[in-house]
């Protein structure tokens, strides 16, 4: 058991790590929309919240993932 919770600990961990990746190469991959949004101003901020929207979805999943890595090595921890 405590080789399962392990490697769910540490599966968990890489997925953490790769949707972290992905979230900030959104924004890196969209800066054009970044400086067009802020360049048109707040009568138009479509694009601009659109690109947070899309980057938060991203840094949420991460978030979850690091939990459950969290708990799985918790869990490892208590595990004999």
């Amino acid at each position: 058991m405590k080789l399962v919770f392990e490697t769910l600990s540490e599966s968990s961990a890489a997925v953490a790590a790769i949707l972290w990746f992905i979230s900030a190469r959104v924004r890196l991959r969209k800066r054009g929309l970044v400086d067009r949004g802020l360049a048109i101003g707040i009568d138009n901020p479509r694009e601009l919240l659109l690109l947070i929207y899309e980057q938060s979805q991203w840094s949420a999943w991460a978030a979850i993932a690091a939990g459950l890595a969290a708990i799985f090595a918790i869990a490892d921890g208590f595990a004999r």
